[in-house]
């Protein structure tokens, strides 16, 4: 693992106190938009103000638990980074459809359901490792980010269903977003630490300065108590056998959500990220679904990891787990004080749209520099391209789906970013039919070129997903392998008096890239430490164990072994 240049405090270096809670606090300005989520569905089960309140602290106090679990990482739960939890309009189908079947109580049995689909769909991911591969990743950080940039442009242009931004709406946000970044990009220091927070501050002061926030809206801060204690199962807890399906499908949902939120962490923290790690992955989703078991209890609603949150923290130097600790402690604080979560709830749409969009930007192009880090094949471009067409058209086209689909399907199909993973997954899957894990193909080492080779390889690489520089790596130290071979004579003749040919066999897996070379003939000398002047000049075989131990240099591990069949020659390459 390796410190990236653009973080300032890394996993366990602690931030000074008061730098903390600065951050700490950005963190909560930037998930204060997901607050909202709280409210409009409290009004669209006709709540009363104070039920509303309590539905947004039990939320609160449920995020607050499981930025706890992923920092704890012990017992087999937590990932063990920084990934702070929010809520999600996306979990509303299922909900409702609970509701509709067994009353306000039995929404709670659902997110009940959907925790623990949570943690069984996490085992299920890491049995299917194999299919959860580093494009798969890609994909899914990738829909993430643009999910959040689709979402923070809908803040700006259209904040409700009927209402369009007004021009002070958009000063407001090109002023946040302005201050966003000229924050990140042109300074450093505490300034590029702080920007997210310097460009929200700049939102709500011009807000405040405009007369944006209405004053309707200050006195509901006004009226707001001060001090009010969540109150766990204040609406009750029941059970409905019908909404358990719809419920498990939210739990996939949420799963694949948290699948790309824990990669962007993983990403954003080690410079030298190669792969997913599935274990890690496993973890950080039980502890999904440990809080939303404790969320249903205190009844709030089901919650994921952050994409955004993730991407704020690398985005402006700190991925700290400390962090996870200050985070907690104010969430757990605000969720007993109903007057901050109302100012929290009537933050303007325009401000949160710009920070939104600003942190898209990195979220989104992460996932593509994942993807592009390895080679595709035909099967893995039409895996990824479905996947990356269906997540970026699913928002627009909702309603179109909806309108084409059978009332039964609409609560299984609710997410841009599940369903695009869930597609490239599925279609990964389907296209492992006849992929093989090693291949082997014949060469005529006197008329065979290092085109012919780099071809077979490359080809290679594309089918099983592999770094192009470690292509090149096996590229490169495979034909030296050829040239000493027939350059020292090393291969055996025919009866026509011809060298005979060389068997090429790659193999791959998780970590390594192998290249078998089977041949008749001697076998190569590969020689731990270069020969000495002396040997050079008194041995024959001084340039023959030369050419072996340069050999040796080039791959991660070389062995030679002679059999019956003939000599086999493996060269191993770490991925």
């Amino acid at each position: 693992m390796k410190r990236p240049e653009n973080i300032r405090y890394w996993l366990d270096e602690h931030p000074p106190a008061h730098i903390s809670m600065v951050l700490a606090i950005q963190q909560l300005s930037f998930l204060g938009v997901y607050l909202v989520v709280s409210p409009i569905f409290a009004r669209s089960l006709q709540l009363n103000h104070d039920q509303s309140i309590q539905l947004i602290a039990s939320t609160l106090l449920a995020s607050a638990f499981g930025v706890l679990l992923q920092r704890m990482q012990r017992f087999g739960i937590g990932s063990g980074y920084f990934c702070p939890l929010q809520a999600t309009s996306s979990t509303f189908g299922a909900l409702v459809l609970a509701k509709s079947l067994g009353g306000i109580a039995s929404m709670f049995g659902a997110v009940t359901v959907v925790g623990l689909s949570q943690i069984i769909f996490a085992q299920i991911f890491f049995r299917l490792r194999s299919i959860f591969t580093i494009q798969i990743a890609g994909i899914a950080v990738m829909l993430i980010g643009l999910g959040l940039g689709h979402s923070g442009l809908k803040l700006i242009v259209q904040p409700e269903v009927d209402q369009y931004a007004t021009n002070n709406d958009l000063l407001i946000s090109l002023l946040t977003l302005s201050s966003m970044i000229v924050c990140n990009v042109w300074s450093s220091g505490l300034l590029k630490l702080f920007s997210a927070f310097i460009g929200l501050v700049t939102g709500i002061t011009c807000s405040i300065l405009l007369g944006v926030i209405s004053v309707h809206e200050w006195d509901l801060v006004a009226q707001a108590p001060l001090f009010m204690p969540p109150q766990p199962l204040h609406l009750g807890w029941d059970f409905s056998w019908d909404s358990v399906l719809p419920a498990m499908v939210t739990g996939l949902f949420l799963a694949l959500h948290g699948f790309g939120a824990l990669i962007a962490a993983q990403r954003f923290s080690d410079a030298d990220w190669k792969r997913p790690e599935i274990l890690v992955i496993r973890q950080g989703i039980v502890a999904e679904g440990i809080t939303n078991l404790f969320s249903s209890v205190m009844n709030g609603l089901p919650i994921t990891s952050s994409g955004g949150g993730v991407t704020l923290a690398a985005t402006t130097g700190c991925t700290s787990r400390s962090l996870a600790y200050w985070l907690a402690g104010i969430m757990t604080i605000i969720a007993f004080m109903p007057k901050v979560i109302v100012f929290l709830e009537i933050l303007p749409p325009s401000v949160m749209g710009a920070a939104m969009m600003f942190l898209a930007c990195f979220t989104a192009m992460t996932g593509l520099q994942i993807v592009s880090s390895r080679l595709l094949d035909s099967r893995k471009i039409i895996a990824i391209g479905f996947g990356l067409m269906v997540g970026i058209s699913f928002e627009p086209l909702r309603e179109l789906i909806y309108h084409h689909i059978p009332d039964s399907m609409k609560h299984f199909i609710f997410s841009g970013v599940g369903f695009g993973v869930f597609v490239a997954v599925a279609l990964s899957a389907i296209f492992r039919i006849g992929d093989h894990t090693r291949l082997r193909r014949r060469f005529d080492a006197h008329r065979s070129s290092i085109d012919d080779v780099s071809a077979f390889l490359i080809d290679q690489g594309k089918a099983w997903g592999a770094r192009p520089e470690i292509v090149r790596k096996a590229e490169y130290a495979t034909w030296q392998a050829f040239e000493i071979l027939t350059e020292h004579d090393l291969l055996a003749t025919t009866k026509d008096g011809q060298q005979a040919e060389l068997e090429l066999e790659t193999i791959f897996n998780e970590f390594t890239f192998s290249v078998v070379i089977r041949y008749q003939g001697q076998s190569v000398p590969l020689a731990m430490q270069p020969p000495t002047h002396e040997e050079f000049l008194l041995n024959d075989d001084g340039v023959l164990q030369m050419a072996g131990y340069l050999l040796r240099r080039l791959a991660d591990s070389v062995s030679i072994r002679d059999t019956s069949e003939g000599c086999i020659l493996k060269l191993v390459f770490s991925d």
